[in-house]
This record gives C-alpha cells, sequence and structure tokens, in this order.
C-alpha cells in the first residue's frame, strides 16, 4: 500500500484537497475524492488535444497524488484508473515534449475512463475505438490497372481478410474504423505509404503494432527500392507474382512472430510495474506482470521473455534467489536479468551483479534508463543467440524452420514443464509424393514445397518452429492444455491442411497430409525412441490409405513407469519449494570425536497437499533430475534450504553441521563456488556449518579434475566428504587423503568380498592423512568396540539411532 499524505493541488481549476482517510473512510471523504477524481478527468480531457507540456505536467502530479490517496477499501476502481492514467503521462512529462497523435489518443481513453468510474460527464463525442478483428486484415493498394492476378484470392486461402482499394483517401477513411494488420503497395501508392501508416498506427488499440508493410516494384531500379523502404516498407519484391507476394507477406508475419520483444516484469509494487510496461510498451516491446517469485517462475516457461525485470526485494524471496533460479534453466542462460531496487549498499548491488544480473536500475527509474538498459541487453543478448553461442540453433526467420539439435533441445525443455502443462510431437507429412511431383511436374512440385513449408511454419500454435525433414514432412510441437485437446488440435490442423487449395487460387491443387503424434513431455522414453515412435505411426497412417492421423503407442518401459516416477517427473519440472520437498536427518555419534551436532543429511521429494505421505528418495528421483537436466538446481536448493536451516538451528547447537550429498553434476559446474560463496554471505550462514558429501566412484575416472573441483568448492569454507568406497585401488586412496577433504565417510557393509581389509586400509589411510572417519550402517553395537581401537571418530546406524525430521544432538560420545 502506498503511502496516505495531505496534498493541496495548487491549480484553481483542479482545486481542493485530497481528503485523508482512515482504514475506514467515510461516505462523505469517498464522495469528495470521486468528485476530484472526475474534476482531474474533466481538466485532462481539455488540455489532451493541444498538450501544453507545462500543464500536463501538473495534471500528472495531480492525478499520481490521488492514485496514492484513492489507494483505499471502497476507492478501489478510482484508485487504479487513476494509478494507470499517472503512470502513462510520467512516461510523456519525463520526456519535456508534447505527444504524438498516438499517444493523445491513449491518453484520452485513459481519462475517459477515469471519468468514467468516477460519474463525470462527458461532453462532446468520443470518437469510437476501432474494434479488433480476429483476423489478420491485409490492404491492398494498386492502380486499377495495375491489379495482381489472383492475389486478393490467394490471400483469402491463406485465411487473410483482403479489401482492395485504388484510391488513397477512401483506404485512409476505411483504416480509420476496420486498421489492416498488413499493408500491400504497389509502386504508385509508396508515395502515400507513410500518411497510411500513421492513419493505421492512430486508428488501432493500444497493443496494436505498426501495420507490417510490403511493397511491390516492377523493375530493378535501386532508388526505387530505397525510397519504398525510407517511406516505410518492411519488404520489397520485385516482379513478384500472386504466390510470391503471399509467401513474403507470411515471411514478414513469420519473422514478426519470432522477433517479439517480451519483457516479465517481476515487482510487487503494483504502481513500478505498470510504469515499466507502460514504458516499454511505446517502443513496441510487449511485457507481463506478475508480483511474486513463484509466479515469475511459472510464467518464464509460457511467455520465455527476452528479458527479465527483477526486484531485488520480493515478498516470498529476494530477488538473487529468483535470479539463480532463472540461471538455472539452460534457455534462460543468456537471457538479460535487470534488477530494480532503491537499495543503496553498493554490496548488495554487486552480489544481484555477481549472481546472474546484467544491470541493477535505482528506484526511482527513469524511462530513458530503462529503456536504454532494456534495448541495449536485449540487443547483445539477439545477437550472441544468432552466432550460435548459446549453443541452441537458431529459427530462420523467412521459413521458421528449426534443426534437428533445436528440437531436441525444446522437447528436453517440454519435459521440464518450460512449455506448458501437455507438450505434443507431431509429423505432417504429405501423402504419396511420387504421384504428386508425378502430377505436377518438377517446377510446380517445387514452388509447392516451399508453399507448404512457410505455410506450416506460420501456424500459431506451432509456437517452437518446424524442422523439416525433407520437402515435405515436418516435425513440431504443439503445447496445448491436455490430452484429449492434442488429438482434437492435431487432427484439425491436419485437416485444415488437407482440404485448402494450394499453388494457385485458379486451379487449386488438394494435398492429402497424414500424421503422426505422441506426448513429449512424459519420463520413460528416450528422445531417439519418441522420434520414431512418430514417425512410425506416420507410416502407418501412410500404410492405410494417408489422409489420417495415428498416435504412437507408449512403449513396454513407459507403461510401467511407477506412480513414484511419474510424481517425481511433475514435481522436478517445477521449481522445487517446502511443500515439495523434505530433510531427515540422522545424529552422528561420537567414538574418538568431540562434535554432538553433526547430522547425516537424507533428501526425498514429497506429494504436495497430499491426503497419504508419499516419499520419493533419491534413489528413484536422481535418474529422473538428470535425465531432465535439473539435478544442479535441487542441489543448490537443497544447500540453501540446509543454509538457512543452519543458521535458525545454530544458537541452539553451535557446532551444528549437516552432510549433505550432491551430485556430480554440482561438483563440476564452474558457477557453483560463485554461486555457494554469495549464497551463504546473503543468508549470513557460517560456511563449515555445511559438509558437502561426494560420491567416490563418480570421481575416479578423472582424480586430477575431481581434485581441482574440490579445491575450488574448499575455498568457499565449506566443508568436504567423501564416501562410497569400494576398494583401496590407486585412484580411490589418492581421493580418500586429499588434502581438501573434511572427512571420509566409509560403509560398514562389504560391497565386495574382500571389503574387511579393504576397510581397514582406509581407515587406517584416513587418519594418516588428518581425515576425520564416519563409519556407516552400524545397525547392531558389536562392532563398536573395534571401531574404537580402530580410531574411527564417528558411527551412524540404526543401532544408533533412527531419521528425524528435526536435528537432535546427541548428549555425549559413545562410552566404549
Amino acid at each position: 500500500m502506498r503511502p496516505r499524505t495531505l496534498v493541496v493541488l495548487d491549480d484553481r481549476r483542479a482545486g481542493g484537497e485530497i481528503p485523508i482517510m482512515d482504514k475506514r473512510p467515510t461516505p462523505a471523504s469517498l464522495n469528495k475524492l470521486t468528485a476530484l477524481a472526475g474534476e482531474l478527468a474533466t481538466r485532462g480531457l481539455s488540455l489532451v488535444e493541444q498538450w501544453p507540456v507545462v500543464e500536463i505536467a501538473q495534471l500528472y502530479e495531480q492525478v499520481d497524488n490521488l492514485a496514492a490517496a484513492a489507494d483505499l477499501p471502497g476507492a478501489e476502481a478510482v484508485a487504479n484508473a487513476a494509478l494507470e492514467l499517472a503512470v502513462y503521462l510520467s512516461a510523456l512529462v519525463e520526456s519535456g515534449n508534447a505527444a504524438n497523435p498516438s499517444q493523445r489518443e491513449r491518453a484520452r481513453g485513459l481519462m475517459m475512463h477515469l471519468a468514467e468510474v468516477s460519474g463525470a460527464p462527458l461532453q462532446g463525442n468520443a470518437t469510437p475505438a476501432a474494434k479488433p478483428s480476429q483476423h489478420r486484415i491485409v490492404f491492398y493498394l494498386r492502380a486499377d490497372d495495375r491489379e495482381l492476378p489472383g492475389l486478393v484470392q490467394q490471400l483469402a486461402h491463406e485465411r487473410f481478410v483482403a479489401r482492395s482499394f485504388s484510391d488513397l483517401n477512401r483506404a485512409i477513411a476505411e483504416a480509420r474504423s476496420l486498421p489492416p494488420h498488413a499493408l500491400i503497395v504497389d509502386e504508385g501508392f509508396v508515395s502515400g505509404l507513410a500518411r497510411m501508416i500513421e492513419t493505421v498506427e492512430r486508428a488501432g488499440s493500444e497493443h496494436r503494432r505498426r501495420p507490417l508493410t510490403l511493397a511491390l516494384c516492377d523493375g530493378t531500379d535501386v532508388r526505387q527500392r530505397l525510397f519504398a523502404q525510407r517511406a516505410g516498407a518492411d519488404a520489397v519484391l520485385e516482379g513478384a507474382d500472386a504466390l510470391r507476394a503471399v509467401d513474403g507477406l507470411m515471411g514478414l508475419f513469420l519473422r514478426q512472430s519470432r522477433d517479439d520483444a517480451r519483457v516479465l516484469i517481476i515487482d510487487d509494487d503494483a504502481a513500478m510495474a505498470m510504469f515499466c510496461a507502460n514504458v516499454l510498451s511505446h517502443k513496441g516491446i510487449g511485457s507481463q506482470i506478475v508480483h511474486t517469485a513463484r509466479e515469475g517462475l511459472e510464467a518464464i516457461g509460457a511467455f520465455r521473455p527476452d528479458l527479465v525485470l527483477l526486484d531485488l526485494y520480493l515478498p516470498d524471496m529476494n530477488g538473487i534467489e529468483v535470479a539463480q533460479l532463472i540461471r538455472e534453466r539452460p534457455d534462460m542462460a543468456l537471457t538479460p536479468i535487470v534488477f530494480m531496487s532503491g537499495e543503496e549498499d553498493i554490496d548488495k548491488r554487486f552480489d544481484a551483479i555477481r549472481m546472474g544480473g546484467d544491470d541493477f536500475l535505482a528506484k526511482p527509474i527513469k524511462p530513458r534508463h530503462l529503456l536504454a538498459s532494456v534495448t541495449s541487453r536485449m540487443g547483445r543478448a539477439r545477437k550472441i543467440a544468432a552466432a550460435g553461442i548459446a549453443g541452441e540453433g537458431v529459427v530462420d526467420a523467412r521459413s521458421g524452420r528449426i534443426d534437428r539439435a533445436t528440437l531436441v533441445h525444446d522437447i528436453e525443455r517440454a519435459r521440464r514443464g518450460e512449455l506448458g502443462e501437455c507438450v505434443g510431437l507431431i509429423m505432417l507429412s504429405v501423402d504419396d509424393v511420387p504421384a504428386l511431383a508425378k502430377r505436377l511436374g518438377f517446377v510446380r512440385t517445387g514452388d509447392l514445397a516451399q508453399q507448404i513449408g512457410t505455410t506450416i511454419a506460420s501456424e500459431p500454435a506451432l509456437k517452437s518452429g518446424v524442422c523439416a525433414l525433407g520437402d515435405f514432412s515436418f516435425l513440431s510441437l504443439l503445447p496445448v492444455s491436455s490430452e484429449g485437446a492434442l488429438r482434437i488440435d492435431a487432427e484439425n490442423l491436419r485437416a485444415r491442411l488437407s482440404g485448402r487449395g494450394w499453388l494457385s487460387a485458379d486451379a487449386s491443387v488438394r494435398v492429402s497430409f497424414s500424421l503422426g503424434g505422441a506426448r513429449a513431455d512424459e519420463p520413460g522414453t528416450s528422445v531417439d525412441d519418441l522420434l520414431a515412435g512418430v514417425s512410425d505411426a506416420v507410416h502407418a497412417a501412410h500404410e492405410q490409405g494417408g489422409g489420417r492421423s495415428e498416435w504412437a503407442t507408449r512403449s513396454r518401459d513407459d507403461a510401467q513407469v511407477t506412480p513414484d516416477v511419474r510424481l517425481a517427473h511433475a514435481i522436478l519440472r517445477r521449481p522445487l519449494i517446502a511443500d515439495t520437498t523434505e530433510f531427515r536427518f540422522r545424529a552422528l555419534v561420537p567414538l574418538r570425536g568431540q562434535l554432538t551436532s553433526q547430522f547425516l543429511v537424507d533428501f526425498a521429494l514429497v506429494a504436495p497437499r497430499a491426503s497419504q505421505a508419499v516419499r520419493i528418495g533419491r534413489d528413484t528421483f536422481l535418474p529422473i533430475a538428470t535425465s531432465l537436466n535439473v539435478m544442479r538446481g535441487v542441489d543448490r536448493w537443497q544447500v540453501h534450504a540446509l543454509a538457512q536451516r543452519a543458521r535458525r538451528e545454530s544458537a541452539v547447537m553451535p557446532e551444528l553441521r549437516f552432510l549433505l550429498p550432491m551430485s556430480v553434476e554440482t561438483l563440476f559446474d564452474p558457477a557453483f563456488p560463485q554461486w555457494l560463496g554469495a549464497d551463504l554471505h546473503g543468508l549470513q550462514c557460517e560456511a563449515d556449518a555445511l559438509v558437502l558429501v561426494f560420491d567416490v566412484t563418480q570421481l575416479v575416472d578423472d582424480v586430477p579434475r575431481a581434485s581441482r573441483a574440490l579445491e575450488a568448492i574448499q575455498t568457499t569454507g565449506v566443508r568436504l566428504c567423501l564416501s562410497g568406497f569400494s576398494d583401496v585401488g590407486r585412484d580411490q586412496q589418492r581421493l580418500c587423503r586429499l588434502s581438501s577433504i573434511y572427512a571420509n565417510l566409509i560403509d560398514w557393509s562389504a560391497p565386495s568380498k574382500d571389503w574387511r581389509e579393504s576397510r581397514m586400509r582406509l581407515v587406517a589411510e584416513s587418519l594418516k592423512h588428518g581425515k576425520l572417519v564416519v563409519m556407516r550402517g552400524i545397525d547392531d553395537p558389536s562392532p563398536l568396540g573395534e571401531l574404537f581401537r580402530d580410531g574411527v571418530h564417528y558411527v551412524v546406524g540404526d543401532a544408533l539411532g533412527t531419521w528425524a525430521p528435526m536435528p537432535a544432538a546427541s548428549a555425549a560420545p559413545l562410552a566404549v
């Protein structure tokens, strides 16, 4: 809630005081507030056409104060309308210039809305806003004797609403009530193009972008091409026929859909978030606003932002933690993150940049600073991605095609839940291509292949691009709401392609399509098997005569996936939270050791809000997390959650230490040490409260590399422990005596035939090099005397204590 202040409006025409209201405003004070809103709206409507800069600036201040004062129960409608108007005016006032016609129209609409919620009478006739169309509208401007044969019909085949004009003034008058999405103009109308574009921009809604424009020229005169481009044409075609013109227009729409700039704004301050969205909209940058970290993390998969504006302090998490979770997603590795905060602590700002931020904007933010940061960061990120540095395939803006590596990457993203609740993999294939080619001939078959490829790639439902397998088969992902919707939408797409005419409007060709499909986002099937299954389904459709859809049957392994595996897959597809995780603790009992507050930690996944406890252990979820490429994120969540607990429990147990098993992916993550140090610093947790445990069987293949990685983590101050010893071979001996290792966790039970002798040698080798020795698996007390004589420091097992939901220190060292 914004602070409430007493504000006296200096301007006599806006006059009056904004009443100070308590938490229960009286009807009289609400009426006074509503009347004031009506006065400001009426005054604004009288100023908007001339746009006197100084008076508009005064109006902005007064409307902003009104929004603050009206942020109370009973005045929500006035507060929201005033806030929206204040945010819009702030960006215009900050520039110091008069608004352009389009901006004035938008301001007028917001003032009328404020007047409407306040009940103020409106004077004059308001210009009705143009009604948005559900179809893409194209205006075709040409001379009477220069109409391109078949163009209007071909546009209709591609589901455009086409209007043909030979008079510019008539087209402009029509655009005021029905603004088009695109313009096709021949060279005789290029001189009026700028005027036409301005009319469309003024008539369109606030979310309508500048119309796409395709200019048609007869010759190859470079000057004519430059003239068209300077007039505002997005593309120029020379000597085009109807097919090439429509193909070129569809390419523009496709490129526009791929190049849309999207900014995700995560800020719990509604006014600041709306201000940022409004400033960005002036530059044609779309945005989505969320107010919590959890909403932001959930929005990333569906919205796929080009940049994230992130508040440093959120209600449920701090911005640095959110940035770390964002960076865990492979598809967000290069996405810029710009922090926003009024934080003055230089160390905090440095931590924000160091932990994944690309820039830091201090509140209050000036519009020009916001735009400069956003546009420059997005531009640089896109250049890097286009150069292939991100390691992903690039969608071709002209054809919408992607390579196989990009498709596989998107399937992996679907399995992590980043593309929606239900994602299908479909293959569209033309039936009986040899017969079709024989009937059409070589040239027309090539034209047909190009047209089919462009049409399928421009399908709005296929958002991730299309992977072409030859000229007449295409793979793509289809995100929908449910498995039932997947089959319906896929069949509708196949039927639509089969039912339309191709090549020409006058003598169209019918083409039959078959479709194969499968769920792409479920566990139990490798990507190669998934692709093979979809291909087999298409072949089955061809063999049954074509013109049908077939769905891949789930493999035997997939059919046998247990409920625990499916639940683990569903949990790991989203960021971990306290409701989906569980820690258990087992105390290390001292023999020769002195510490009584060390605990072995067991981490598991649990079903949120389940009536019966369902616990998914490490052995089950570990391979799933590895296949989804989220194991590093799981480890970081464990470390962060345990560090928070250690900070709380340290007041009761000053010598507290948690031994936490970690994955080899985290060990070899070069960014982990830096993240770990910053996270512990931010939580104000002592580093030696954590002991990270790594399995030696995953390290013996490259001991030098493992040694370097362990040393890098050890520099943060955390303790390191090794477990999983199976012999006393040279590599395991080298690992057990590394200087960076704090303790060795050795199993009492026999992993091999000669384990007793090997165990004794590992204990002796560890003690010789100053390591603490922890013996695990002591299920009965009989070996305790032997272990004490061998010099073992701590023991843990069923004979000494069970797993508990809370850490509880041992009373004293064990007497043997």
